[in-house]
């Protein structure tokens, strides 16, 4: 994504609108984009925010940034903590109870913004509602380099129209007053697809999306969208989440279970290894692989750099049905896993031709050679 915003940038008359859409799926995007000229794009490993939007804006894999999903552990931490709200967990304490560690959650990388930020005549500036009130080391790795600037005032909301509506009245005030060469504008359809699917709501907030980025292509602004993952039903069973509680505890692990969604880890103690993982594998037969972090990195995954042995859990469950034991049970749709429906996201272009290198008759591959495609037996939307 770095290089194809550097290159619509210099080729753009006025400067780039990116839409950072969290949730949307590519088939639906085929479907509601109808203006665009689309792509595939494949999400990272695990499939969520907290790394695909940090791989988008820098270029690094999870292996390099540190952002290894959505709850793990610093490295020699005590606790496990949730990236974005900085909630810090260990087995019989409360949160707040909780100290904080010196290891860095996070590494990060030089970020697109700053990229854009290097010539003086250039400025990059994020917009959304949701940001604003974000802190701590992904926030900061995220946004890097740019001037994060006030949303329209008014509560925020799940609902994708409104979402959608104040993400367009956003983008318009900044292209209005003292145009940036980059706007940002991240759009959260993510917490109404966890709930509802890609209902007609969603899908009528995404064809507000597509008229207003036609309006500014024609106003000569290059316009991109991209998402971070898809999501995909889930209908986790009692007797699994029951299994899952059962090894997730103190008798069989130092920390509680970490990932994201329908990846999720375990750190066993010492000398448990193997047995919490043959037993989860029975448990979940049929719903899950499970697996540890080197053969992740032998199925193209996820690399066992030293990065990610530090943050990532010895016993990896990957989800391979819609019964697999969430975090949130109480949740229709979920994501993290390496089904076709999370993996798969669209990329999205009005006005410049952001591949100039490929004809429309000839996408991209779907999945580049070294990574595999979801297995047959997986189970899809």
């Amino acid at each position: 994504m770095p290089g194809i915003v550097d290159r619509c940038r210099d080729a753009a008359a006025r400067g780039v609108v990116l839409l950072a859409l969290d949730g949307l799926s590519y088939g639906v995007a085929e479907q509601t984009l109808v203006h665009a000229r689309i792509r595939p794009l494949l999400s990272t490993f695990p499939s969520t925010s907290t790394t695909a939007w940090l791989t988008a804006v820098t270029g690094l894999e999870a292996g390099e940034h540190g952002a290894v999903g959505m709850v793990y552990r610093a490295p020699g931490a005590d606790a496990v903590t949730h990236l974005v709200s900085g909630s810090r967990y260990r087995f019989g304490d409360a949160a707040a109870a909780v100290g904080r560690g010196t290891a860095k959650l996070v590494l990060g990388g030089p970020t697109l913004f700053e990229r854009c930020a290097e010539s003086e005549q250039n400025r990059a500036v994020v917009v959304g509602a949701e940001l604003e009130g974000l802190s701590g080391e992904w926030a900061e790795a995220l946004l890097r380099g740019a001037d994060v600037v006030p949303s329209a005032p008014g509560p925020l909301t799940d609902d994708p129209v409104e979402v959608v509506r104040r993400a367009v009245r956003d983008v318009g005030a900044r292209l209005l007053a003292e145009p940036p060469s980059l706007v940002w504008a991240y759009v959260n359809l993510d917490d109404h697809i966890h709930r509802f699917g890609y209902d007609r709501r969603l899908r009528d907030a995404v064809r507000l999306l597509d008229l207003a980025a036609c309006r500014w292509a024609e106003a000569g602004w290059s316009v991109l969208a991209h998402a971070d993952h898809g999501q995909t039903p889930v209908t986790p069973r009692a007797e699994l989440i029951d299994a899952w509680a059962r090894m997730d505890s103190p008798a069989h692990c130092v920390l509680p279970a970490g990932g994201a969604g329908r990846v999720r880890w375990m750190y066993p103690r010492p000398g448990h290894r193997r047995r919490l993982a043959e037993e989860l594998r029975q448990a979940l037969a049929g719903h899950a692989l499970v697996l540890s972090p080197e053969d992740l990195d032998a199925q193209g995954l996820l690399a066992a750099t030293p990065v990610v042995l530090e943050r990532i859990g010895a016993v990896v469950a990957v989800a391979t049905s819609s019964c697999f034991p969430v975090p949130d049970p109480g949740l229709a749709w979920e994501h993290g896993a390496r089904s076709e429906d999370e993996l798969l996201v669209p990329l999205a272009a009005w006005g410049a031709d952001p591949w100039p290198e490929q004809t429309p008759s000839s996408p991209p591959p779907a999945a580049p050679p070294d990574r595999p495609r979801p297995s047959s037996d997986e189970e899809t939307a």
